[in-house]
């Protein structure tokens, strides 16, 4: 096997050399990208497989490293972090075979295996496995939240959250570039705040900025909007923030809590959490939405919030998770036919799939959790 390997590096090494980008249409070149990417995945699946098995030679040690962990970031030029990442999932394939079949066959890249791997369990690999593919990056981050949280007692959870609260820390520093770079960690439910408030400024950020002819990215905005709101040139805004309890939890049961950022203790939710935003708990059953009540000055739409809420806050089409600029589609009857405005009729998606959809001869198919997205012929 370790031939075979070297003759497929020595076989790149060759397409390398020969490879004038220049020379090619750039409908050739996506391909060519579509097929380095594929390689690259299996690439990453293979480092995955081995990793564990390496370590257990015990070269880490042999070498000076201070851990397999450290070792391993080493030899293949990664953090720490990720190279732990990698160890915990390599670990982990030999008891889950649905996750240990999607790695082999490079369905999942690094950075979604590293995602989901932590929350693996033998009861729920096939659904982390199955959100993997058919969920955007939000929508998966909530759900491997859940997926955490479900193990969790209410006493852990409130262990953990006043664990986070004690480590809470911001620093700030420039970097070899000259650049200024900061980072942070809070608890969940102070970071929702945190980014409600941002999200509400970056949005009058980016209509100046469009209104002056100006396009940047979100992530431009956003840095803006907390630069504007420190300094106190921000706007008041009305923040917004979405809880979602299940309502076993409620009656003291088991269940999970979380905010948009993640799950939080259920008394927050219920207590004090993110005084001063506009709350929005949405009671649950554990897989649907049972009802949405509303807290505050302001009432918007019952039917929007719950289903925004069980699409994941993002755009459901397949490999998109969009949260920005979201709309609702009429995705089983479609509105101009008589499709009623409800819960069950409706879907999440962004503005630019939304007009692919009404203008452009897309259709969005399946249901929650299931969505299928069909290009025109």
């Amino acid at each position: 096997m370790l031939e075979v390997l070297q003759g497929i590096v020595s076989c790149l090494d060759g397409v390398l050399a020969d490879l004038d980008p220049s020379l090619l249409h750039p409908r050739d070149a996506s391909k060519l990208l579509a097929e380095f990417e594929a390689i690259e995945r299996r690439a990453a699946a293979g480092k995955t497989v081995v990793a564990a098995r390496a370590t257990d030679a015990g070269e880490w040690a042999r070498a000076g490293h201070r851990s397999p962990e450290d070792w391993l970031a080493s030899a293949s030029g990664t953090t720490y972090g990720q190279a732990a990442a990698t160890l915990e999932a390599s670990l982990k394939l030999g008891q889950l075979p649905a996750l240990d079949a999607a790695v082999r066959s490079g369905e999942l890249s690094a950075p979604t295996l590293a995602q989901i791997a932590p929350a693996a369990t033998a009861e729920n690999e096939e659904r982390l496995v199955h959100a993997a593919r058919t969920q955007g990056p939000k929508q998966l981050k909530s759900t491997v939240a859940k997926e955490k949280a479900a193990r969790r007692s209410a006493e852990a959870e409130a262990a953990r959250h006043r664990r986070i609260h004690n480590e809470r820390y911001y620093r700030s520093w420039v970097d070899d570039e000259g650049a200024g770079r900061f980072e942070g960690k809070t608890t969940v439910d102070r970071l929702a705040r945190i980014d409600a408030a941002i999200a509400a400024e970056a949005e009058i950020v980016f209509k100046e900025a469009y209104a002056a002819g100006r396009r940047e990215s979100a992530g431009a905005y956003r840095l803006d909007a907390l630069g504007r709101l420190l300094e106190g040139g921000g706007a008041k805004v009305e923040t917004t923030v979405v809880v979602r309890v299940d309502e076993t939890r409620l009656r003291g049961q088991g269940g999970t809590c979380a905010s948009e950022a993640g799950p939080v203790p259920v008394e927050l939710a219920i207590g004090e959490v993110l005084a001063g935003a506009f709350v929005k708990i949405v009671a649950t059953d554990g897989t649907d939405i049972a009802k949405v009540h509303h807290v505050g000055r302001c009432v918007p739409a019952e039917v929007k919030t719950a289903v925004i809420e069980r699409d994941g806050g993002g755009c459901v089409r397949p490999g998109c998770g969009s949260t920005h600029r979201l709309e609702t589609h009429h995705y089983k009857v479609d509105f101009a036919k008589g499709g009623p405005t409800t819960y069950s009729n409706l879907a999440t998606l962004c503005r630019f799939d939304h007009r692919l959809v009404t203008n452009g001869g897309h259709r969005l198919e399946g249901g929650p959790g299931d969505w299928k997205w069909i290009e025109p012929p």
